[in-house]
């Protein structure tokens, strides 16, 4: 559940880092119970073919847009699984002129790419899915040089930036260091050839999705709470830091040894206990503020969340990661949330 996300991450970052934790800490989301094996299905590695193929076919295309492209961006209700992203795709197969289709469950949005001289009514996009069980509204589209410009200035930001929430961007380094750190914790559990092969690929397409995942996700939230004002004192950050170490009977230097020993960085770490810091003393003071029940809590959270993630505008720079973190959804069948389900 998101709340038990949002309460264990403070622990979560300062165990992991003191005690050199190889198993991911157990959190609600989908994407991190996926992280805590490695399961070799026929489905993961179509999952990876597809990813690949995909992470090509749109480079290729926006490297040099045609001038008949255009791409359509539509606001999707209802999807919560693989069964709706390949639902959603069959719909569309049979409409002349339609291209690469990118479907992003996380924040309810689909990107298709198509001919403008062979699709004129755009609105059959939209049309189409809704017919399929998942209610779409066209928010944007997008002409050929739009398309170039707007990659262009997505190249030159990925250099620094791997995606940006709002005016909140994810730094690639920040990026980097999660991946690096979630590889060598498989890599000291599984050995050093755990990412070798089409499982092994798999393997690391699904730790760069859930890495950038979880960025944005907090960025989701950081976007909201900046909107609001909110903000912690320095001092205050620095008395709970300090508490944390007084708990684990450590100094400040011997705790920063001990990060560092295990990969990290001691600045990053501090800065990233004050996100979850802030985070969670804003989800306590002003979203969850008179509430003891503990479903009504984590219902409260839900509700801020998906809030929140719906009005994010979220935009990656990475188109390669943007590619991988689309295609690697969840992998199971439709749950509650899913609209074929409900109308099935």
């Amino acid at each position: 559940m998101l709340y038990r996300y949002l309460q264990i991450g403070i622990i979560a970052i300062g165990v992991a880092l003191v005690a050199s934790l190889l198993i991911p800490a157990k959190t609600g989301s989908r994407g991190a119970q996926n992280e805590t094996a490695i399961v070799e299905t026929a489905a993961a590695e179509r999952s990876f073919r597809v990813a690949a193929s995909g992470t090509a076919q749109i480079a290729n295309r926006i490297i040099a847009p045609g001038a008949n492209q255009s791409k359509a961006v539509l606001d999707v209700q209802g999807m919560s699984c693989s069964g709706c992203i390949y639902t959603i795709k069959s719909s569309l197969a049979g409409i002349e002129g339609i291209g690469d289709v990118l479907v992003d469950i996380s924040s309810g949005k689909v990107e298709v790419l198509y001919d403008n001289s062979k699709l004129k009514a755009v609105d059959k996009i939209a049309s189409a899915i809704t017919a399929a069980g998942y209610p779409a509204s066209l928010k944007s589209t997008q002409t050929a040089n739009e398309i170039k410009n707007d990659n262009n200035m997505l190249a030159s930001r990925s250099k620094l930036f791997i995606a940006a929430v709002g005016d909140w961007e994810i730094a690639r380094d920040d990026y980097e260091i999660e991946l690096k750190h979630a590889r060598a914790r498989y890599e000291e559990i599984y050995g050093k050839n755990v990412f070798v092969g089409t499982q092994g690929e798999v393997l690391l397409q699904r730790l760069k999705s859930q890495v950038a995942s979880r960025l944005i996700t907090e960025g989701i939230q950081m976007q909201e709470i900046r909107k609001s004002g909110f903000k912690l004192p320095a001092a205050s950050v620095q008395s709970e830091f300090d508490s944390f170490l007084s708990q684990k009977g450590m100094t400040q230097d011997s705790f920063k040894r001990t990060v560092e020993d295990s990969g990290y960085d001691f600045a990053y770490l501090y800065k990233k206990f004050e996100t979850q810091m802030t985070i969670n003393r804003y989800v306590e003071e002003k979203v969850l503020t008179g509430i003891s029940n503990e479903i009504e809590k984590n219902q409260q959270y839900s509700d801020w969340f998906n809030n929140a993630r719906l009005l994010a505008k979220v935009v990656y720079y990475d188109r390669e990661l943007e590619t991988i973190a689309k295609t690697n959804s969840p992998a199971s069948g439709c749950g509650s949330s899913c609209t074929k389900q409900q109308n099935g």
